[in-house]
């Protein structure tokens, strides 16, 4: 091997520690990215592969007669259209009463688009009238399953059904009634599948909806075409299939995903670079006369460049190499952990050649570039200069001359002082490490904080009832429910279903109604003062504004089955869950179709037992669905138990990230002053002074940092937040009070504790052999 060659290896030996750390910031970086990227392209393929075996609709339309869109949208370009039934009914599960979902399916065969997956039990006995195929959440909650019973409330009652099987079902991954109502109390909502002819025959009424799917080449300018001829046929509202409820939820966690795997690894390997810049930058001006020796002897500025140029390649490359088998582990780990938490049918699990490349080349570019600026300094170094002794550097500065005249403080505090303006690069270093560390921490941090606070104001604050009950009309049920001990007050409300047309753009949600002095619901406006609901108008969701382009004041068409009712937009609302409609009881009623149903919204006393509130509430003659508000926020809670993991995760490799850089910048710095330290400790200055002024040079840096940490931050945490930002959710930056001081202790902490080796390290200098090394 060449004498270089040799060179590079006891170096990297003699620095291993510091070694190690740059590469495993290295490591967790492409990690990260390996796993988070692995992660988003297999569950979007593990979704794919359902919706492509069950044919997912790609548009569901409603309105007009389900016929002549259906033949409208094969007519333009769909490669297959079905009509069909779907009714929300309530339903008697066991002894709990809720607001379900029947959808009419064939006997004889399995529809060609909407497909179930019958996972126990058998697929409708052909020409079956008392069967149903229960959707698998359904099942679960309230543990039924083939040969169970349960009831559906028709035109002529309850009619008594037998569950033939469980099934999955691609448009209820997730089990979202609507993309306004995809968080609820799992016992409020189940989706049976019955047959078309005797749903018919049980609600009085034909197919309402018409489902088209494309061909596996469409274009965009192919759905529009088609989009067009349901419309023209008469459909009033169209959901593609990146809209529709469950899909539309989860393609939040994909969203995620894909943002995760950019920003997050991104911040460790900048880190990794500054780490790399500063351990190989501090080795070359300490090495300077070993460069000028051996270019004076010959040298060329090309191999010399080579030289420092190949570690970091060697950092880098370790770094890569190990980052991608862990990410490649992570990601199996993090795909079949969440398409099993989710319930997602078919797992698709690949590792990715490009993914596995572009980890490998991030690793050793990061390596490159660490290297690149110490390399090129080292070749450019005149033998001459690079040989003279260190009487020859620079005087000192004003900074440091007038540090030097503060007698009152100790002498380590004065050095500290000194340094961190005298030695600005590792000034700079340990300030970038540790904003890089504050940024990845309140990142992770506020998004999940901020969606703590959206969930607690969304219901404590906006949604304030208790529970809500749905009831026969005119059956009483208002006194009857007051009556209920435990009860503290019961108010009529009135919802439906409605599509929002304005211009030639449309939005379908739901449209709730309340007393104009209701204590039932908080409407939060867009400055965060809450208003009182309008007696002329409506209120609205703020995600309109740019789903509709439209403003206060403007007129708006609420389309339902009853026909068009012209409104005017009376304000904004700022709700973090949802975007609805939302007026008076009075003027609800004559927008919303007559239903036989009546629905009350309760409040109940504080320490009721819930569940003895669900059994009581739910026995009383009339009622025929029940919902506790309160247990959304346990779905909710299983909703994000996987987000929580991964920012715990993000916050702890924050905290990694933190305490390597600056363990790297502690490392160089006491071998770079390893001469000085000799020199005081040959003085008589006892080890913990020493390690004293480096361990305040470091806070200092350290401290400087955290106000720029912090305002980058937040930034950072607003913007992640804007990505999830749409008709399903609206989330601010809302921080705790001690997430930001926890941060910046935190980052504190990681300072302090990587003061521990830096100050071994000082305590192992030979004074003995320092001096020898100078004289010579």
């Amino acid at each position: 091997m060449r004498a270089t060659t040799h060179k590079s290896i006891r170096d990297l030996k003699r620095q291993w520690r510091q070694v190690a750390a740059v590469a495993v910031t290295i490591m967790l970086g492409v990690m990260v990215y390996v796993a988070t990227a692995g992660a988003y392209q297999n569950l979007s393929a593990s979704y794919q592969e359902t919706y492509d075996r069950l044919a997912f609709a790609d548009y569901v339309a409603t309105g007009g007669v389900p016929t002549d869109v259906a033949t409208a949208a094969t007519d333009a370009g769909a490669s297959d259209a079905i009509t069909r039934l779907q009714v929300d009914p309530p339903m008697l599960i066991e002894d709990t009463k809720l607001l379900g979902r029947v959808v009419g399916m064939p006997t004889d065969a399995h529809p060609t688009i909407d497909d179930v997956d019958v996972i126990d039990g058998d697929y409708f006995d052909d020409g079956a009238t008392d069967q149903v195929l229960l959707e698998t959440h359904a099942a679960e909650t309230f543990g039924i399953g083939p040969g169970d019973t349960l009831q559906i409330f028709g035109l002529d009652g309850w009619v008594t059904v037998t569950v033939q099987g469980v099934v999955d079902t691609p448009e209820y991954l997730w089990p979202a009634r609507s993309r306004q109502d995809i968080m609820s109390d799992p016992h409020s909502f189940a989706v049976a599948y019955a047959p078309e002819d005797m749903a018919e025959q049980w609600f009085g009424e034909g197919p309402n909806q018409a489902l088209a799917l494309m061909p596996a080449d469409a274009s965009a300018a192919d759905g529009d075409a088609v989009q067009k001829a349901m419309r023209d046929a008469g459909a009033t509202a169209i959901t593609p299939w990146e809209d529709q409820a469950s899909n539309a939820t989860l393609s939040e966690d994909l969203d995620g995903f894909d943002e995760m795997s950019k920003a997050f690894p991104a911040m460790f390997l900048i880190a990794a670079g500054v780490a790399s810049w500063v351990l190989l930058a501090r080795r070359i001006i300490q090495e300077r006369p070993i460069i000028g020796t051996l270019m004076a002897s010959g040298a060329r500025r090309g191999r010399v460049l080579r030289h420092y140029l190949g570690q970091g390649i060697v950092i880098g490359a370790i770094g890569s190499v190990l980052g991608v088998a862990l990410g490649m582990l992570a990601n199996r780990a993090v795909t079949t952990a969440y398409t099993g938490f989710v319930g997602v049918p078919d797992t698709v699990i690949h590792n990715y050649p490009w993914m596995i490349a572009i980890g490998l080349a991030f690793g050793i570019v990061v390596g490159i570039l660490g290297a690149l600026g110490p390399a090129v300094t080292a070749s450019r170094t005149a033998p001459a200069a690079a040989m003279r002794t260190a009487g020859s550097s620079k005087p000192p500065g004003a900074w440091s001359r007038m540090v030097a005249r503060l007698d009152w403080l100790p002498v380590s505090a004065r050095m500290a002082l000194r340094d961190i303006v005298r030695s600005r690069k590792r000034t700079f270093a340990t300030m970038l490490g540790t904003v890089l560390a504050l940024v990845l921490v309140l990142t992770s941090s506020g998004m999940m904080t901020s969606i703590v606070q959206a969930v607690n104001l969304q219901y404590t604050e906006i949604n304030l009832e208790d529970a809500t009950v749905a009831a026969q009309q005119g059956a009483g049920v208002g006194d009857a429910l007051a009556d209920v001990d435990g009860v503290s007050a019961v108010e009529p409300t009135t919802l439906g279903q409605v599509t929002i047309v304005a211009d030639a753009d449309s939005y379908a949600t739901l449209l709730h109604g309340y007393e104009p002095d209701t204590t039932m619901h908080g409407f939060r406006s867009q400055d965060g003062s809450f208003i009182d609901l309008p007696t002329d108008g409506v209120l609205i969701g703020q995600a309109v504004i740019d789903l509709l382009d439209v403003g206060v004041g403007d007129s708006i068409t609420l389309s339902t089955d009853a026909g068009d009712t012209d409104v005017t937009i009376a304000g904004f609302l700022d709700e973090p869950i949802g975007t609805s409609v939302y007026t008076t009881n009075d003027a609800a009623a004559t927008i919303l179709p007559e239903t036989s149903a009546e629905a009350f919204a309760l409040s109940f006393d504080d320490g009721v037992d819930r569940d003895q509130m669900r059994q009581t509430i739910t026995q009383l003659d009339g009622v025929v669905a029940y919902q506790d508000t309160r247990a959304i926020i346990s779905t909710i809670d299983d909703y994000l138990g996987l987000f929580w993991a991964f920012i715990g995760i993000m916050i702890l490799l924050g905290a990694i990230l933190a305490f390597a850089v600056m363990y790297v910048t502690m490392a160089v710095n006491v071998v770079e002053r390893t001469g000085e330290l000799a020199t005081l400790r040959a003085a008589g200055a006892p080890v913990r002074k020493v390690a004293g002024a480096i361990a305040v040079e470091s806070l200092l840096a350290t401290i400087l940092a955290i106000p720029l940490g912090l305002w980058m931050g937040a930034v950072a945490a607003q913007q992640f937040l804007n990505t999830f930002n749409n008709d399903l959710f609206q989330l601010d930056l809302m921080w705790s009070w001690w997430v930001l001081p926890a941060a910046a202790l935190g980052v504190l902490a990681a300072a302090l504790i990587s003061q521990i080796p830096a100050a071994r390290a000082v305590k192992k200098v030979d004074i003995a052999t320092v001096v020898r090394e100078r004289a010579a």
